[in-house]
């Protein structure tokens, strides 16, 4: 176990993904094989991901809800990206990996190329620690925090802000 810990700090979460029984996750060879399959061109490095999660948490009280879509789930199925003020680097998230900050099961460890996107709702209704209750999300705001992060593909609707991890090739070749 602790030689386990030891590989996450260095940034290797492959060990943490065999302590689930009922595991849903994907390893490395097949994640590279769904990204090829689908045609999927990634927008996001590691390091960009570690960036962007200092950023949300930095402003944590602003940013009320994140949903999550990883790269093998239908659309359809609801994840939040879970954090607060109190979320640090080297606890919570390193430089591959999230620990605990997927919702859904399994709850464990994701690596950050598990992730297709991330969506802001304008209209929040989940935050963990409180109360459901709609609250409205300044989207310009986020996505100024965003932007402040670096480059990325985002797509900004009235009641919606989309930060795409991988974009599907046909769907670049359009644009």
């Amino acid at each position: 176990m602790e030689e386990d810990l030891l590989l996450a700090k260095k940034g290797s979460y492959g060990p943490f993904r065999q302590m689930h029984k009922k595991t849903i996750q994907p390893d490395d060879k097949q994640l590279d094989k769904l990204i090829a399959a689908n045609s999927l061109l990634p927008y996001m490095s590691n390091r960009k991901w570690v960036k962007l999660l200092h950023a949300l948490i930095t402003h944590a009280d602003e940013v009320q809800e994140c949903r999550v879509k990883l790269l093998w789930e239908a659309e359809g199925q609801m994840r939040h990206l879970l954090f607060d003020e109190n979320t640090s680097f080297g606890f919570d998230y390193y430089q591959e990996a999230m620990e605990a900050m997927v919702s859904g099961p399994p709850r464990g460890w994701y690596g950050y190329r598990e992730i297709e996107w991330l969506d802001f709702p304008r209209i929040a209704t989940r935050r963990e620690g409180r109360p459901p209750m709609p609250i409205t999300q300044n989207l310009k705001f986020i996505q100024a925090v965003v932007n402040q992060v670096g480059k990325f593909h985002i797509e900004l609707e009235d009641n919606n802000l989309r930060v795409y991890c991988y974009l599907r090739a046909a769907r670049v070749q359009a644009n």
